[in-house]
């Protein structure tokens, strides 16, 4: 059966949907694209659950780990347009050196305008919605992820893939799914 939406136009539903009721409604609306046949656990392992259920207890720990993926993302960003290999000893060997080798001494200067507003253009939560059901957007200026990836990344837990990188903090492919 084909589906009455593109992928592009369920994207920008679910991407404006300011509350839980509106996804709801979404899903409702699309049986035949949120049917059941139509989706896999999350690393292809209906035991995922228990690691994701016992991830976060508190919503604010969920955001700070967003918050921290969001961090990484940049900084992997910043080491691969300087061209080095994340992975490599001539990348910075922790995040102190990474912000001062990307950033230069000024991402301290909190104090200074001009850099603070740099640094904020590079990260930013903006909240959607009613006063007490509101919805968090996390954007970040970071590396992106490749289509081909996602399996790899946000669609994995447990494997480490930031393991071997010296000036990041998530390292085991657990930090994302807190939010669920």
């Amino acid at each position: 059966m084909r589906a009455s939406v593109t992928s592009e136009e369920l994207f920008d539903m679910l991407y404006v949907a300011d509350t839980e009721d509106v996804v709801d409604e979404i899903i409702k609306k699309h049986p035949e694209i949120f049917a059941d046949a139509n989706w896999h656990p999350l690393g292809g392992n209906a035991n995922n659950y228990g690691v994701i259920e016992n991830q976060q207890s508190s919503p604010i720990a969920a955001l700070i780990e967003k918050i921290t993926n969001s961090i990484d993302a940049t900084l992997l960003k910043k080491c691969k347009e300087l061209g080095l290999d994340p992975k490599s000893k001539d990348a910075p060997q922790s995040m102190d050196e990474a912000m001062t080798k990307f950033y230069g001494t000024s991402y301290k200067s909190w104090n200074q305008p001009a850099a603070r507003n740099l640094q904020s253009e590079e990260i930013q939560i903006l909240a959607d919605g009613p006063k007490m059901n509101s919805s968090l957007t996390i954007y970040d200026n970071g590396e992106g992820q490749h289509p081909d990836d996602l399996e790899k990344t946000f669609l994995s837990l447990l494997t480490g893939n930031k393991k071997e990188i010296m000036f990041v903090q998530g390292t085991y492919n657990m930090g994302g799914s807190g939010a669920i």
